[in-house]
């Protein structure tokens, strides 16, 4: 089974690129919603640069890779990425 971990804030920016998308992703019966922790947040500081909601998803992909859990970022913009080490995939 693919569990896809989905952050609020991916949830929010992809309800505001395409209406219905972010509610889609939210309600999946793979999905798992994973709260911001600090761990995260020092994360995402790296990537002073990369917008709010992508920073949120990679510190959240990277935290993930780091405890040895498999996760699958997705994104309609892979490009917005750049930078932080994550290759999400376009489900499109």
């Amino acid at each position: 089974m693919i569990v896809t971990d989905i952050t609020l804030s991916s949830s929010v920016a992809a309800e505001r690129q395409v209406a219905g998308a972010g509610r889609h992703a939210a309600s999946l019966r793979f999905a798992e919603n994973v709260p911001f922790t600090a761990a995260h947040a020092v994360d995402a500081m790296d990537w002073a640069r990369v917008d709010w909601p992508v920073a949120h998803a990679a510190a959240i992909a990277w935290q993930a890779v780091k405890a040895g859990d498999p996760l699958t970022v997705l994104s309609l913009e892979p490009e917005l990425y750049a930078g932080t080490g994550i290759t999400p995939l376009n489900p499109i």
